[in-house]
């Protein structure tokens, strides 16, 4: 039995978001490879995304960024909890390589774990990082105002240079870590569904425009959510709860009923007339890949948001919100501005996922 084992991050759902699209396109091709993931993102997203007949288990092997929410994040305590994880590297890959004696992996891929390239390097495995940026370069930034940090930046370094190949993604930072890489196209999520399709089955006005309130797995609470204009409805997929005041023309769709209702997250992206977001990689791939417009707000301080910010102002009608405006609910101007642009088909390539696939496929058969 070939087996590929996958390390995820699990800071938000974007890391998750594009190895499931990987995976997806992997199994058409091979669908005896057994797929075994290990990360501390939930199992039911990987079963909304890839259905059954894989293995998950929690692991968790770095931080992310530590986040109150979407929006507001601490540089310092992200540095410390990554300095707790070196604490513990010893007994961490101890316990993953108990994990893969079991699985016997042919092929490790990471998106984008520094300790899943240790590991791979102890078992004498072939290990693929997958990612647009890598946590060296997010935390580089940091330790600038707190150098006693410096150690962070060094082990992950020596990490990720254990890497055997970098599947480089486009809107990508510094990536010199990793020995030798390799660029693909945008991996992103493609609708399948006629927009109108979509709209019938969810229940959604036909007629009104639809903005897509979108921040993420980590999500954001939201006290003072303005009524939308007319001939405008907002569409959430957080719950209910997470929206203090929801207001009127405000339409919750829960995970439970994308499902109930066969849609998938990318096929709302797609019949939306805009999505307002924070911009993460995940977000982003999925209107570019469906031509989407976007309203951004900024999202604190993490080094690849301007190069996602590039890729929406160079591919996208766009319009940008701040944060202040989007707490106190004065979006009127920022929904006029990007209603009021044509939509347009990005010029970027989005099969990534595929030629992803068909990489991981050729070294799993060497």
């Amino acid at each position: 039995m070939i087996t590929l084992a996958c390390y995820v991050s699990g800071h938000g759902f974007g890391h998750a978001v594009r190895v499931i699209e990987v995976l997806r396109a992997l199994r058409a091709r091979a669908p005896t490879v057994h797929v075994a993931i290990r990360t501390p993102v939930p199992c039911w997203f990987f079963e909304l995304g890839l259905g059954g007949d894989f293995a998950w288990e929690t692991a968790s092997l770095d931080v992310g960024a530590v986040q109150s929410d979407s929006l507001n994040l601490d540089p310092e305590a992200t540095l410390r909890a990554y300095a707790d994880i070196i604490a513990r590297k010893r007994a961490l890959i101890g316990t993953e390589l108990t994990a893969m004696a079991t699985l016997q992996p042919q092929l490790i891929v990471a998106d984008i774990p520094g300790l899943a390239f240790d590991v791979a390097a102890q078992l004498g495995v072939p290990a693929v990082a997958m990612t647009n940026f890598s946590w060296d370069w997010i935390y580089a930034d940091y330790v600038r105002d707190w150098p006693a940090y410096a150690h962070v930046v060094a082990d992950l370094r020596a990490s990720y240079a254990k890497a055997t190949l970098l599947l480089r993604l486009p809107l990508h930072g510094d990536l010199t870590a990793f020995p030798s890489i390799r660029d693909i196209p945008l991996v992103a999520r493609i609708a399948t569904l006629d927009r109108d399709l979509v709209r019938q089955r969810l229940a959604l006005p036909r007629a009104d425009r639809l903005v897509l309130l979108s921040f993420g797995g980590i999500g954001i609470a939201l006290s003072s959510v303005p009524a939308p204009p007319r001939g405008v409805t907002f569409v959430a997929t957080q719950s209910a709860s997470a929206v203090t005041t929801p207001p009127r023309g405000c339409r919750f769709v829960s995970n439970h009923e994308l499902a109930a209702a066969g849609v998938r997250y990318e096929d709302l992206v797609a019949a939306c007339d805009a999505v307002l977001t924070k911009p993460g990689y995940g977000i982003v791939a999925d209107c570019l890949a469906n031509a989407t417009p976007i309203i951004y707000t900024s999202r604190g301080r993490f080094a690849e948001y301007a190069y996602l910010v590039d890729g929406i102002t160079a591919h996208l009608p766009h319009a940008f919100l701040s944060n202040e405006d989007l707490y106190a609910g004065r979006w009127a101007a920022a929904l006029d501005a990007v209603l009021a642009q044509p939509r347009r088909a990005p010029d970027i390539a989005t099969n990534g996922a595929a030629v992803a696939a068909g990489i991981l496929l050729q070294m799993l058969r060497a």
